[in-house]
């Protein structure tokens, strides 16, 4: 057991692991699964023991002399990188922290790394100009570097695009296959826990489900039923599935691994958040296509991140802006936020040519943002931080307050208003950062990658949201994402591929043109091979 700043992170934790074993654990925000990798790699204090290589240890000084043979990657894109470090750079720094001698196997293995991980081509490239996807693979290849026999990795793909996903798998694979490494890793990403060997499910800082992908899932497999279900059972509804406690005469999904978080909330009585909006405080007409974009293009140096773009967002549509790391969604976002300027071609908002920061600033109070990492005021409690925000947007104080009182309750989040930023989970963090985006009422939103880290409940209950908002308010939404289930929940999806358009297409069609695929991840794939 962990015990951090006198809160509980874990109680109670039993596990073992063979030799090239990959144990998943899986969970809620805030369940215990950091905590107890944190534990196990001995860089917190805890309670209990843990035996690895045959040496048990109690506490953090303990389990020093192991070190040597574990490798431990935190949460966080890039977290353990430099940004003005290259890679060849990072892998020399890494091998000096771990007195590797640097000679022709080192070489040899350094190489071996980075082509595994697709970065021999780019050692010279600064941490700080690379993709989330290569950030991932080089702070990977770090961990791996002086061959540990004990690898854990919390959430090592969150933000990470399918492909580099794989890649990042592959590299897992071919290591424990040679090296005999056991890996333990945490994800959010349900179709990557299916690989693993074992899995473990945490929920309020406990272990309450261990076994096998196909194990676990035939655990819930007669509570999962299709959409549209009506019932008197007690029962959780999401956007494409219904998840009762008791097998009823419909017609049953074939479940995935989520269905065990809102099985387990049933099972354990928990009433979900009631996502609900109300319609707005004052209206305006909007014209049928809010943004268009007509050959957007930005250049930064010799390379090119966005090259003639073509897109239009319309009234109460959302549209999903996908890619593989670095394919240039987050420039796009960022030229049409005027936050980039624009390089060649047009772009209109609201049926208004923008040529000037003065045309932008004119719409700036119908544009809400929230961005791949919300900016939050670690010293500030959360009501203080939409104060701020509103006042930022010149909001009075007295509206202000009504509206944080009213999105805090219908969004689930009026018990947090008092609460530090940091001392929240993800998915409420992120149920704050969008009141914040709203509390100007906007009839365009932008959100770059919102779901990013987030658990599968809260990531239900955010769609549900915008589904709300689109049908309510006939806000228009553009949205980057890297869970590719999210995508049949737009109305059209947009892919781009090194900075071009190489689809725009809806969810209908994409799968007309690919029969054969069992899901939006298979399509993606195959534009991206």
């Amino acid at each position: 057991m962990s015990i951090i700043k006198k809160r509980l992170g874990i109680a109670g934790a039993n596990l073992s692991a063979q030799e090239g074993e990959i144990i998943g654990f899986i969970g809620a925000d805030g369940a215990g699964k950091s905590s107890l990798i944190h534990a196990i790699a001995g860089v917190i204090p805890f309670e209990g023991d843990v035996t690895f290589n045959g040496v048990t240890y109690h506490s953090p000084k303990e389990a020093e002399p192991l070190k040597a043979s574990i490798g431990l990657m935190p949460q966080g894109i890039g977290l353990v990188l430099y940004e003005l470090l290259t890679i060849d750079e990072h892998l020399r720094f890494f091998a000096n922290i771990h007195n590797i001698y640097q000679d022709s196997v080192f070489e040899a293995y350094k190489l071996r790394l980075l082509k595994m991980a697709g970065l021999d081509a780019f050692q010279d490239r600064q941490a700080g100009k690379l993709s989330g996807g290569m950030m991932q693979k080089l702070s990977l290849i770090c961990t791996l570097l002086h061959r540990p026999k004990l690898l854990l990795l919390d959430e090592p793909t969150t933000g990470v695009d399918p492909l580099s996903r794989i890649e990042l798998w592959e590299i897992l694979d071919e290591i424990r296959k040679s090296e005999g490494t056991i890996s333990i890793i945490s994800t959010a990403y349900m179709q990557e826990a299916a690989k693993m060997d074992r899995i473990l499910l945490f929920d309020e800082q406990e272990i309450i489900a261990q076994g096998t992908s196909s194990e676990l899932i035939d655990s819930v497999r007669s509570m999962s039923y299709v959409e549209g279900i009506t019932t008197e059972e007690p029962c959780i509804h999401t956007l494409h599935a219904t998840y009762c406690l008791s097998a009823l005469e419909e017609r049953h999904i074939e479940p995935s691994l989520e269905a065990l978080f809102f099985v387990n909330a049933l099972q354990k009585g928990r009433k979900m958040p009631l996502i609900e909006i109300t319609n707005k405080e004052k209206t305006i007409d909007l014209p049928d296509i809010v943004m268009e974009a007509k050959g957007l293009t930005k250049i930064f140096g010799s390379f090119i991140a966005n090259e003639n773009v073509d897109m239009t967002l319309h009234k109460g549509e959302i549209l999903g802006l996908l890619g593989a790391n670095g394919a240039g969604k987050t420039t796009f976002i960022k030229m049409l936020l005027g936050l980039y300027p624009i390089d060649g071609g047009e772009l209109t908002l609201l049926g208004k040519s923008i040529q000037t920061q003065e045309d932008r600033q004119a719409l700036k109070a119908s544009i809400g943002y929230v961005s791949q990492h919300f900016a939050l005021y670690n010293d500030m409690s959360v009501e203080e931080n939409l104060l701020y925000a509103a006042s930022m947007r010149g909001i009075t104080n007295d509206v202000a307050k009504s509206r944080i009182a009213r999105y805090a309750l219908e969004l689930g989040f009026d018990e947090f208003l008092n609460s530090m930023p940091q001392e929240l989970p993800l998915g409420i963090n992120q149920r704050f950062s969008i009141a914040s985006a709203l509390l100007h009422e906007p009839v365009i939103l932008f959100l770059d990658e919102p779901t990013s880290g987030v658990d599968s409940i809260a990531r239900a209950k955010f769609w549900e949201l915008l589904k709300l908002l689109k049908e309510r308010w006939e806000i228009a939404i553009l949205i980057t994402t890297h869970y590719m289930s999210e995508a049949e929940f737009c109305d059209r999806v947009v892919l781009l591929r090194q900075g071009k358009k190489i689809a725009d297409h809806t969810i209908a069609e994409f799968y007309a043109k690919h029969p054969k695929a069992q899901s939006f991840e298979e399509i993606f794939l195959e534009y991206y091979r």
